[in-house]
């Protein structure tokens, strides 16, 4: 069994026109949210990157690129790599609904033999409306 070395978040690439990836970058570093389960003494390297925009299809030649460059410059495998879809790409919240494309995304990461997981940061007030709407729309 391979640790987690290498930590990839996926933005989806219209919300990074306005968004740092700062409160996805400090969820990471308190080990919040989707990263709760790493352990907080482990070392492990992030990285954010987007989609590359609708449809997504630059994901899979951007993870083509840090494998060549993680497989020339560190010792780090492929096997130890975690990519985390941002909580903007695979959830829905009131900046907007989940990607239309997020199976498609799933698809090329899997080409990839990638592990990933679901969420970034878990925002409290997303999570509440969420809970309370049961959906963003109203049902009819």
């Amino acid at each position: 069994m391979y640790k987690t070395k290498y930590i990839v978040v996926l933005q989806c690439d219209i919300v990074k026109e306005r968004c740092s990836g700062y409160l996805c970058e400090e969820a990471f570093h308190k080990r919040e949210g989707g990263f709760a389960d790493y352990p907080a003494d482990e070392p492990i390297r992030y990285l954010n990157m987007t989609c590359g925009g609708c449809c997504g299809r630059a994901t899979l030649r951007k993870l083509s690129n840090l494998f060549k460059l993680l497989g020339k410059r560190s010792d780090i495998k492929p096997e130890e790599v975690v990519l985390h879809f941002s909580s903007c790409i695979c959830k829905e919240s009131f900046h907007g609904p989940k990607c239309p494309h997020y199976d498609y995304l799933k698809e090329l990461v899997e080409r990839k033999n990638l592990l990933w997981r679901e969420g970034t940061r878990i925002s409290d007030q997303s999570e509440s409306r969420r809970d309370s709407l049961g959906r963003w729309s109203r049902e009819v």
